[in-house]
């Protein structure tokens, strides 16, 4: 069970704080169950509820700093993918910035990314559904690490691309 004050990921909004854990006086909640309510880090605006027992492991805990050290260590060994099938490439987009898991988001990363690069090379554009789940990938990512290492976004943007760069 995560405590007030704790950071927890969440599978569509990203780092979250935890704000309040109890039952929620809603309509459209459960009167007798316990939520989560949480406040998106990067999101000034936007609250989120989430029932305690996780069920559906909407939330996890966010990564160490050592992991994401390791996990930055280890970006330009990572896999892109070799998806030529377009539709099946945006499956797996899809499946893995779902899975809410951080390997997951780099393989997206870096495949949309080498993509681009390697279509503006031969003066083409760059695929729109590429670019939209590149830019969703890099959120979710950069927020993670930067509030694991307690680092700004950018300077974690800017260091994934180098790396990825080689």
């Amino acid at each position: 069970m995560f405590r007030v004050g704790d950071y927890v990921a969440h599978y569509k909004e990203g780092v979250c704080e935890v704000i309040d854990v109890g039952k929620l006086e809603m309509s459209c909640s459960d009167r007798e169950k316990e939520y989560y309510t949480l406040k998106p880090l990067y999101d000034a605006g936007g609250t989120v509820y989430t029932p305690v027992n996780n069920e559906k492991r909407q939330i996890r805990e966010i990564i160490s700093a050592k992991e994401a050290r390791t996990l930055i260590e280890q970006l330009r060994e990572a896999e892109d993918l070799q998806i030529a099938d377009e539709k099946k490439r945006e499956v797996f987009y899809k499946e893995a910035l779902l899975s809410n898991q951080c390997q997951k988001w780099v393989a997206v990363i870096k495949t949309t990314y080498l993509r681009r690069e390697k279509r503006l090379a031969c003066g083409k554009k760059a695929v729109g559904m590429d670019e939209r789940y590149l830019s969703s990938a890099e959120r979710f990512l950069t927020g993670e690490l930067a509030a694991a290492l307690k680092k700004p976004r950018a300077e974690i943007k800017e260091y994934i691309i180098e790396q990825i760069k080689g």
